[in-house]
């Protein structure tokens, strides 16, 4: 009876190698800076000064509320503040009049005394009228909204003719697209592993971060790392971090879903598996390693870190030896398989 031939099966052999340890994080892209215009007073918009989407420069003149109002009100205030200056030279003259007489008692001391105290009045009157057109001046000022930062201008939140109220109704926003930021959260256990890691290698320079876009492609130039929350998030038990992308060419913009990828070490003479090959029963994992004979041997392993498709395998394996990647169902202990060989990516 001629019996069956070996079952064959896809082999890899494990080879040692240095490798970047990674992990991918889901992140936000945000603006680096975003402000919502608010105007400082109230008014009917008479002019839009911008076209929508358009880049603005700091202190750009976006949006003209109807001045007349605040027109009216300084030209009112300029005549308080003369009228006060008129009473107050005319106290000052009482008060150069009066002086010379009081050493020949020619008037009596109380009108002197009467007519300092008035120039002092008139003197504080005068600076409040003062003042009060510094203020008028300043609220006509505020009739021209314009840009508090450089960057892009949004589409307008109210059209020309329409009535804004100060400190409440939003114009437009303004955000800083170069550069943008990332904003993503990892774990405390991952929080305390590279925070020991980076601690026990001294490391001084930042890692560089990847940005994985949403159709899987990688964008262009890498980020840093240039802030992390005071305190991690008592709800969800993760630490917020930040990271600042150059956006030159516009690619990046708000509200972008994509994963950051964060090298926190290089690892020595690393054994890589592919994931495929790792079988898991009651929470262990397992490798089927083609041993002696070419004889199944199910071989328990430890692995570490995830890299892409890979498996970063801490313990049970030594580099030579080969493992079965496909046709695990036909590799059972014990069994005698035919191994094809497999180019290690």
């Amino acid at each position: 009876m001629v019996s069956a031939p070996p079952p064959e099966v896809v082999v890899q052999t494990v080879a040692a190698r240095t490798t970047p340890l990674t992990v991918d994080l889901v992140a936000e892209i945000k603006a680096y800076r975003e402000v919502d215009l608010y105007p400082r007073v109230s008014g009917q918009v008479i002019k839009q000064n911008f076209k929508p989407g358009q880049k603005v420069k700091e202190g750009e003149l976006l949006f003209s509320i109807d001045p007349r109002a605040y027109d009216e009100a300084i030209i009112d205030a300029q005549a308080k503040l003369a009228e006060a200056e008129a009473v107050l030279a005319r106290t000052r003259q009482d008060v150069e009049r009066y002086k010379p007489l009081l050493p020949d008692n020619a008037i009596p001391r109380q009108t002197y005394d009467q007519a300092v105290a008035s120039e002092r009045q008139n003197g504080a009157v005068v600076q409040a009228r003062r003042a009060g057109l510094e203020k008028v001046r300043l609220d006509r000022s505020y009739a021209d909204v314009r840009s508090p930062i450089a960057g892009q201008i949004g589409l307008q939140k109210i059209e020309v003719g329409a009535l804004a109220t100060a400190g409440q109704t939003v114009l437009a926003t303004v955000s800083t697209l170069d550069p943008v930021v990332a904003y993503f959260s990892i774990p405390e256990i991952d929080y305390l592993n590279f925070a020991r890691r980076f601690q026990a290698t001294k490391r001084e320079d930042k890692a560089p971060i990847e940005l994985i876009l949403a159709d899987g492609s990688t964008y262009a130039q890498s980020g840093q790392l240039d802030f992390a929350d005071r305190a991690l998030n008592p709800a969800t038990g993760t630490l917020t971090l930040r990271a600042v992308f150059p956006n030159a060419s516009g690619l990046l913009r708000p509200g972008l879903n994509a994963r950051v990828r964060i090298v926190h070490e290089v690892a020595q003479n690393a054994l890589l598996i592919p994931q495929k090959a790792v079988t898991e029963l009651l929470g262990k994992q397992f490798a089927s390693v083609v041993a002696a004979g070419d004889k199944i041997e199910q071989r328990p392993i430890r692995t570490g870190a995830r890299i892409g498709e890979l498996w970063l395998v801490e313990d049970g394996l030594k580099a030579g030896e080969r493992i079965v990647v496909d046709g695990l169902q036909k590799a059972r202990p014990g069994t005698v398989v035919k191994p094809v060989a497999v180019a290690q990516p």
